[in-house]
This record gives structure tokens, sequence and C-alpha cells, in this order.
């Protein structure tokens, strides 16, 4: 049985019902049914029917945004006044009314009557097994197999019975969202006044909870390996999406073993995505463009579409990666053209912001903008909140690093709107963070601290150690910046910790570069060189050749400080030619600056004028920023000492 409602009626009651804190869970939940390729299986609990009604019309607009419809499917309902109570049930099956529809299924559907139908089974003998508990425990796989998403609504009471007589169906849960009767006055709050969220699927509970669901499937005979890969496969996205990476691969190679072996090829796409995404993590590229190589054959055969066109999104991540920009574009065109053909415009928009970012890597910052614009275009016309926050903060960075600190400044307190009204805390500890090198950039480094502090009390309070670690990195800088080296050094050292405890490879690079930096301040040469040379040895190892570009420079800069000229010129040179091969104007303009300082040192007037006008030939076509005024006045100085050299001649 399918009923429906009136769109404006629903709406106007999600107005007034919903708090902060629903809006927040239903975020997540569409957040959950777009990543899901094969289906889920989520719980809504509820007792309050005008309230179940705005959720499903907030969940029927956010999800059409990702190309769902809603569907509503009534399994039994009450007889209103009859005493003792009476039921009447619509479909005692379930899973042969979904065999009945056409597939694929592209809408979410509520299922209602759960509750009253375990009821109706029994009697309201809640010692008694129904057999829909028992259907649901066989069936389990059903909507995976099927690719389709569900929402079953149950009221509180309903839960303990369910979990205790359908555990394995309860077990292959997506999530659970309670939307319970609390006024927003009484919901919690923390120092800053902004509503605290509710634990995302990310959280370390819900790690803890998959692993006991892993070790029962684990000790069944005959053991369940369907169910024991799909637990591995949510376990690896659970350790990639908390960086821990090494976890991540030895749990989504279990899994990929299974679905080979039992031959579920679109699953073992997905795995080997997850795979590709756990050693990109690692900066081991060469491995991560292999398995998405895997992946994408698997869903060409598959003629998977709206799966390739993910891939070609991965391969073009991994591109940029390598600081391979013109290749990056070419792969992220490809996936753009995909989503045209599909008419997605959701993942469209992805592919604008995608081209944006690697338009600013090439240092590109007009074409990066007119990119971002199409992507906010797309997300505003769609509603799609979420993705708005993180275009703004985008934009605003461009703006950042245009020296355009007013604009940077307004765009981010969009963002910073978007998500204090989700109660999004981890997106709003990024934007604080933010915030606080927009005030470090204009030298109020009091003001930076704060809002960086605010994050930091964030990020401790959700336990997020990797995000956590780079903000310990940024108060590091902040210390720096006010010649405060031992506070610079200790909060660094925090941000060490943390990395090395984690095995970020990459971002323990960029620590032991930093270090680097502080010793160098501090006079001491020595230590700084040791430092940066733990750095190179890293990116080396790890082919991060833009990160080397960065570390050569700075070596070079040790060098010259130490007055080895010639030893600085040589690295130098190295850092220059990473650079011009990977068409990275940035640091080409960086080194080129710096080269024309070496030669200034040595009196030779002529040459750092020519390496100075190459980086400001760079510069130039982007526009006015606070570098290109900076190599301006280098010029105009430069030419002073030409002037006074040739007058002393």
């Amino acid at each position: 049985m399918s009923t429906s409602s009136s769109e404006s009626e629903r709406n106007s009651v999600a107005a007034t019902l919903l708090s902060d804190a629903d809006r927040q869970k239903i975020a997540q939940i569409a957040v959950t049914l777009d990543a899901s390729k094969h289906g889920c299986v989520y719980f809504g609990v509820c007792n309050n029917r005008l309230k179940i009604d705005a959720i499903e019309a907030a969940l029927e607009q956010a999800l059409s945004t990702h190309g769902m419809g809603v569907e509503r499917v009534v399994l039994a309902e009450r007889d209103t006044g009859t005493e003792p109570p009476a039921y009447r049930v619509h479909i005692v099956n379930p899973f042969d009314h979904f065999d009945t529809l056409a597939r694929p299924h592209s809408a979410l559907y509520f299922i209602h009557g759960l509750p009253d139908l375990i009821r109706a089974q029994t009697a309201g003998d809640n010692s008694s097994v129904a057999p829909i508990s028992q259907l649901l425990n066989y069936r389990r796989e059903f909507f995976r197999d099927h690719c389709t998403c569900i929402l079953f609504w149950l009221d509180p009471e309903a839960v303990p019975y369910v979990m205790q007589n359908a555990p394995d169906f309860w077990s292959f849960r997506s999530g659970m969202a309670r939307f319970d009767d609390t006024s927003e006055a009484s919901q919690q709050r923390d120092s800053s006044g902004w509503q605290q969220p509710e634990p995302s699927g990310l959280s370390s509970g819900d790690l803890k909870e998959k692993l006991r669901q892993l070790a029962v499937y684990r000790k069944k005979t005959p053991p369940d390996e369907n169910a024991i890969a799909n637990l591995l496969l949510d376990i690896g996205r659970l350790h990639v999406n908390r960086h821990e990476f090494q976890d991540a691969l030895d749990t989504l190679h279990e899994a990929e073993d299974i679905y080979a072996r039992l031959g579920l090829r679109q699953q073992l796409s997905d795995v080997k995505t997850w795979i590709s995404r756990a050693f990109r993590g690692t900066k081991q590229l060469n491995m991560a463009e292999a398995y998405i190589n895997q992946a994408m054959e698997i869903d060409q055969r598959l003629q998977a579409q709206a799966s390739l066109g993910k891939d070609f999104n991965e391969l073009s991540q991994i591109c940029q990666d390598r600081g391979k920009m013109d290749e990056a574009a070419i792969w992220l065109r490809k996936a753009m053209e995909v989503a045209e053909l599909g008419g997605d415009e959701p993942n469209l928009a992805v592919g604008y912001s995608n081209m944006s970012q690697i338009c600013a890597a090439r240092g590109q910052l007009r074409q990066a903008e007119e990119w971002l614009r199409k992507a906010i275009a797309i997300d505003q016309r769609l509603g799609a909140e979420p993705k708005l926050a993180i275009d703004y903060n985008v934009l605003s960075t461009l703006y950042l690093r245009q020296g355009r600190l007013v604009e940077a400044e307004e765009w981010l307190l969009r963002a910073i709107a978007i998500a204090n009204r989700l109660g999004d805390a981890p997106r709003l500890a990024t934007y604080y963070n933010n915030l606080s090198q927009i005030y470090e950039a204009r030298g109020q480094l009091e003001e930076a601290e704060k809002w960086l502090r605010q994050a930091i009390e964030i990020g401790e309070r959700v336990g997020d150690e990797s995000k956590l670690a780079i903000r310990y990195n940024n108060l590091s800088q902040i210390y720096d910046a006010r010649g405060q080296l031992a506070e610079a050094e200790k909060w660094l050292r925090k941000a060490i910790e943390i990395d090395e405890r984690l095995g970020d490879e990459p971002k323990v690079a960029i620590d032991y570069g930093n270090l680097s930096s502080i010793y160098k301040a501090h006079g001491h040469l020595k230590d700084a060189e040791r430092w940066v040379r733990k750095a190179i040895e890293i990116a080396e190892r790890l082919g991060d050749e833009p990160k080397l570009a960065t570390l050569y420079n700075n070596l070079s800069q040790i060098y010259k400080a130490r007055g080895h000229s010639e030893e600085a010129e040589k690295w130098l040179r190295k850092a220059i030619e990473i650079a011009e091969r990977l068409g990275d104007e940035p640091n080409r303009a960086t080194a080129y600056n710096n080269l024309s300082l070496i030669y200034q040192t040595r009196g030779q007037l002529e040459e750092a004028e020519k390496w100075l006008r190459k980086a400001l030939a760079l510069m130039e076509p982007k526009g006015p920023s606070a570098t290109l005024e900076t190599l301006k006045s280098d010029l105009e100085q430069l030419e002073r000492e030409k002037k006074q050299q040739t007058h002393t001649s």
C-alpha cells in the first residue's frame, strides 16, 4: 500500500518541527545514500507522526539533488479507537513486494508499520518471535543484492525487539538516526554556543560496532562470506576516512579476496576503489593508479557509466597528487562528460569544483574562480547546502591566495553560517581554522590564535586526530611569526607525535620541513639541514615531486644562509627542474626569485635581473597579488643597485 501527502503541507511542517540537530542527521542520511552503490538499510526512530512527515519532506528535498526520489510503503496500521488494539496488515512479505517493482530502484523507500506488523503477528507478546523477524534475518542481504535503499521507521519501544529478534538483519544496517522530541533549548551546546552534532558515521563507536559484528560473523558455521566481506568493506572505509591507511589496506585486501572468490564483480570494483584511496593516502601513487585501473576495467565490462565517471575522477586526483595537472584535467573532463551525458548535476558540480582546484594549482586563479562559480551556481539551484559551504570555503581560499582578504572573509563567513545552521562541528572547525589563516595574513595574530584555538577545541572534543595535527602545526606557525620559537617547536612536536603515530608519512614530511624552518630561524643551521633531509628522504621514497620541489628549495636556502652559494644553486636548480617539468608556475616563480637572490649575493646583477624577470613573467598574467607586488618592488631595488654598480665602475 502506497500513500502520499501534500508537499507544501509537509514543507510547512518541516519548517516548524525540525531542529538543527535533526537537519544534521537528515544531511548525514543523504550523504550515506549518495555514497551507497549497492543499496542500504537505514533505521529512523521517532514516535511523532507529524515529525516523521517533516523528516520525509526534508529528505525528499535533499535527495532530489542526487537524482533520487522517495516512495512510501506501509506494512501494517493500527486501527484507532479500538481496545484491545486491532491491526490492518497490508504487506506480510516486503521482499515479495519489492520483487514486483521495476529495477533499478532509483528511490529511497520509507517503510512504515514494521512495529505494527510485529505486534499483529505476536498479539503484543514481546516474548514471541514474529515471522517477519525471522524473514528479515533470513533475507538480510536482499536490499544490497537488489541495490535498493530503505529507511525503516521504528518507534523507540520496537528498537530492542528488532535488535534481539532480528540481530543479523540489524547488523546489516548502514546507520540509525534517533529523532527525539526534545526542545532545541535543552540540546547540549559547546562553549562557543554552537550546537553539538550527533556522532557521525565515522565515529570510533561505529567502528567498534562493526568490528564486534565482524567477530560474530567469523564464528558462524558455515561462515557467511558475503556478509563478512561487506563488513570488511565498511570497516575499511571507516579506516580510510579516519586516515588509518595501513589498517584500511589490511581490511580491504581481505574483502577483495572474498569478493574475487565469490565472483561479485561490482563489489570487487568498489573495494578496489577504496584500496586505491588508501594507497593514495600513503602517497603510494603507483599502487593507487594500478587499483583504480583495475576497478575501471571491471566497470567497463559491466558498462557501469556512473562508476566509470567516479573512476575517471579518481585518476584525475592521482595525477593532481603527482603534480601532473594537464593529465589530471584530461581525466577530469572525461568524468565531467559522463556526468553531463547522465544529467548528473551534483557530480557535474563536483567536476567543476575539481577543475577549479587544478587551475589553482597551476596558479591560474581567475580560471579557478570561473570554474568554482559554475559549481556554486548548480549547488545553489539544487539547494545543496553542505556542498555550498565547501564551495564558499574554497572560493575564500582563492581570494586569500590573491591577498583579497575582505572578500576571503566574506565568503568564509557564509560557509560558517551554513555549518553552524547544520550543526556540522567538524566542518565548522575547518572553517574556524581558515578564518584564523585570514587574520594571520592581516598580521592580527591574537585574533588568528583565538579562532584557531576554537578549531582545536572542537577537534579535541570530536577526536579528529588527523585534523588536530594540522591545527597544532598551524598554531606553531603563529608562534613562529611572533618569534616565540620555543612555543612554536612545542606545538609542532605535538603534531609530529600524532602524524608519526598514525603513520601519515606525507604529513610527517611537512612537519619535518616546518621543524627545519624553526631551527633555521633559531640559527641552528645544522639541525635545520638534518630535518629537511629527513623530509626529503620521505618525499623521495613516496615519489612526491611537488613536495620535493619545495624541500629542495628549502635546503637551498639553508646552504645560502651558511654561505655555500654553489651548493645552494645546485639544490635550487633541482627544484626548478621539477617545477618546470610539472608546469608548477607558483613554485617556478618562487624558485626563479630565489635564484635571482643567489646571483645578487654574488654581485652578478645582470643574471639576477634575468631570473627575476622570469618570475615576474609568470606572475603578471595572473593578475594582482601580494607576491606580484613584492617581485615588482624587488625589481625596482635591483635596478637601483645596477645603476649604482655602473656609476661606481
